[in-house]
């Protein structure tokens, strides 16, 4: 039994923690608006535990800090279990889950999907529960709604996601033997007058996952294509597909001991990105701040233009900043962003 306190507006993620509570004999208590979070809290629970799942990207939309909603919770129900959803990305990355547990949040979940569902939903309701026995049951009982879901349309980075994981590949680890010795050869390149440092061609790279893997051409291209789903490798002007001719990528990296706590307070600060009024395209946007600008911000910090582009990618795994029509990733283009807060 568990009452469950879920923030979200997407609508498969509602459907199926809808019917996951069914099968658990818990309640769904369900919201999209930050803001009528302490008045959730204030329901009497009927004695039964409670479980307050957030989603980032709906924090964000309110401008409330992960942190603060996460302190309420406590103040309001000490004995409660968090966890939060990053919606804006299929697979989780360390530093985002690290820097959620660090505000507050007990456990930090990727995108809830029929497709990664094992991961996600399942293993977030195992984790509030205390009870993995408990939520594999569920999710059989559950089974016809996950195949209803997954053939809604959608989710094909989910499924690319999911299917390498059947496969037994663990994709983190794989990303990190890549830009090792023996791995893909990654170089400064140059393409139509321009330089491209620390990346790979995608044709090299699919020969080196045949060999590296013991896979066929059509299988190495799709863990290619896992890996960037989970944006482990990306295109360098995320523009492309991995695939033959699919030109240069990098495996993402981060500046050692990086933190992303400490990472936001620097560039929300007065000597951080700057933030403004822009007219881009003839179309005004207020309080932004450019792809092209923050990447020369942290290149003059020292900075390489991978750790660049990858950390302004994290920020908006992690809902702390998007583009400000949410229609495009982090580029070191004249791009606006805008932090959520705005």
């Amino acid at each position: 039994m568990l009452r469950l306190l879920l923030l979200s507006d997407n609508p498969v993620t509602l459907a199926l923690m809808r019917a996951s509570m069914d099968a658990l004999k818990g309640t769904l208590d369900a919201f999209d608006d930050a803001a009528d979070l302490q008045r959730k809290l204030n329901k009497d629970t009927g004695g039964m535990p409670l479980g307050v799942v957030l989603d980032l990207a709906r924090l964000g939309a309110r401008g409330v800090r992960l942190a603060n909603a996460c302190t309420r919770v406590r103040q309001t129900t000490p004995a409660a279990s968090i966890a939060v959803i990053a919606s804006a990305c299929e697979w989780l990355h360390p530093v985002v889950a690290t820097w959620a547990r660090e505000a507050g949040a007990a456990h930090a979940f990727a995108r809830i999907t029929p497709w990664r569902w094992a991961a996600t939903g399942e293993a977030l309701l195992a984790a509030l529960t205390g009870s993995t026995e408990g939520a594999s049951a569920m999710s059989r009982r559950i089974a016809p709604y996950l195949r209803a879901a997954a053939q809604t349309g959608g989710g094909r980075a989910a499924q690319r996601i999911a299917a390498a994981e059947a496969a037994g590949i663990d994709l983190g680890a794989l990303a990190f033997r890549m830009q090792r010795s023996g791995g893909v050869a990654i170089a400064d390149r140059s393409q139509l007058l321009r330089s491209h440092p620390e990346c790979f061609e995608a044709d090299e790279a699919i020969v080196w996952l045949e060999r590296a893997l013991r896979v066929d051409r059509e299988r190495a291209i799709a863990i290619g294509q896992a890996l960037q789903a989970a944006d482990l490798i990306y295109h360098i002007d995320r523009a492309a597909e991995f695939g033959p001719g699919g030109g240069y990528f990098r495996v993402a990296q981060l500046p050692p001991a990086w933190s992303l706590e400490d990472f936001y307070a620097v560039i929300r600060s007065e000597a951080g990105f700057r933030v403004a009024d822009r007219s881009v395209r003839g179309t005004r946007h207020e309080r932004c701040f450019l792809g092209n600008e923050a990447v020369d911000w942290m290149l003059a910090q020292h900075y390489t233009l991978n750790h660049a582009l990858t950390a302004g990618q994290r920020l908006l795994d992690a809902s702390l900043a998007h583009h400000v029509r949410d229609e495009h990733p982090f580029r070191n283009e004249k791009i606006p962003y805008r932090f959520y807060r705005e």
